[in-house]
């Protein structure tokens, strides 16, 4: 048979389960696969032969057969929307029921990528124009997963331009690579470590900025990824973004809290001896003469005394007595008659010369120490 008589059997097989207009409406799935796979024998040896001039021909069979198996792929089960749809919403849930922790979200995300029904997935962080593995799953597999994340953090690969997953951070939107193996515009070492066919990419967008990347494939299936998976690896990323966010506002508020647990804390031991205290005016026992006008301060009951270090200048000293009163910088500098920065000087050196770690502690001392 010439090349003609092979090229027109390949485009009436095609025709025969596969409008030219329009793919979807007459795919006859039950004999579909047959004929794609006599179609690639039919083509392989026409464009096996040299000196034939079907350029043409075999283009619209290309197109005729791609078209096919596209619609055949996504025709079959792996491509059920509504177990995508389903598969999706039980991930969902359990990135709901997640800790509040980024770390614990951030090795979680690559195993429910693989719920999705991937067969391996990557989490990384993008900063300062580099991509970083953060966490990887492969299913079944947690040496090969450890392999590849190792590889992912000890070679961070820069965002160069001609990168696939420049364009992703670039357009913020997801992207479907194909034949990784011959690319030179993937992660090599990853790529040759994960030995990946085709992959999908999504970002992880924080405030118009991504700040992540998900990458997954389907390996072990023996087939492309496609834009099906592209959509619902970015329909993932979405809720991964929500949950990043509700842990890392979580943990702002737990380490404020423990803040003001760690303050409140410092100043009940510094002022744990000057709690004591007494409500006369004059500062005189019961009993004693009154000698002079009445004093116009309560008085203070303190522990025993211990004097303050004699390196102590009387301009500091100064400073101290109006720290101990309750005076802020800036009514210290209005009471001497100097500048806020000349105050926080002093401060300084009182605490440095007191070796007290904050101005509660430096009070306390000026309390021992039986300051008037």
């Amino acid at each position: 048979m010439g090349d003609q008589d092979a090229i027109r059997d390949v485009l009436a097989g095609l025709r025969s389960v596969l409008d030219a207009d329009d793919p979807s409406t007459a795919l006859q799935s039950s004999q579909a696969r047959a004929v794609v796979e006599q179609a690639w024998g039919a083509l392989a040896e026409v464009l096996g032969e040299h000196g034939h001039d079907s350029s043409a021909q075999i283009l619209a069979a290309l197109r005729r057969l791609r078209a096919l198996d596209q619609a055949l792929l996504h025709a079959g089960p792996e491509y059920d929307s509504s177990d995508s749809s389903r598969r999706l919403g039980e991930a969902l849930v359990r990135l709901e029921a997640a800790p509040c922790s980024t770390r614990a979200l951030v090795e979680l995300a690559p195993r429910l990528i693989c719920d999705l029904g991937f067969d391996r997935a990557i989490i990384s962080h993008v900063a300062e124009g580099l991509w970083v593995s953060e966490s990887v799953f492969v299913m079944n597999d947690p040496d090969w997963a450890a392999a590849i994340n190792r590889i992912g953090q000890e070679q961070p690969q820069p965002l160069v331009p001609d990168l696939f997953e420049t364009v992703v951070v670039r357009r913020r939107e997801p992207i479907v690579v194909t034949d990784v193996q011959r690319e030179s515009r993937v992660h090599k070492g990853i790529a040759d470590a994960s030995m990946s066919r085709s992959y999908v990419a999504a970002p992880i967008v924080s405030r118009g900025r991504v700040v992540g990347l998900l990458h997954a494939d389907r390996y072990g299936q023996d087939r492309e990824t496609d834009t099906h998976d592209s959509e619902l690896l970015l329909a993932f990323s979405h809720a991964l973004r929500l949950a990043l966010s509700r842990a890392q506002v979580t943990e702002q508020l737990e380490a404020a809290r423990d803040t003001l647990a760690r303050v409140s804390a410092s100043l009940e031991d510094a002022t744990a001896g000057v709690l004591d205290i007494s409500l006369s005016l004059t500062g005189v026992r019961a009993g004693e003469p009154v000698d002079g006008p009445p004093r116009t301060r309560a008085v203070l009951a303190r522990p025993a005394t211990r004097p303050l270090p004699a390196e102590l200048t009387s301009r500091e000293l100064q400073v101290l007595d109006l720290m101990a009163e309750g005076r802020t910088n800036a009514a210290i500098a209005k009471e001497l008659v100097i500048s806020d920065g000349t105050v926080k000087q002093h401060v300084k050196h009182i605490l440095r010369k007191l070796h007290a770690r904050n101005r509660a502690e430096a009070i306390a001392m000026w309390f021992h120490a039986g300051r008037p």
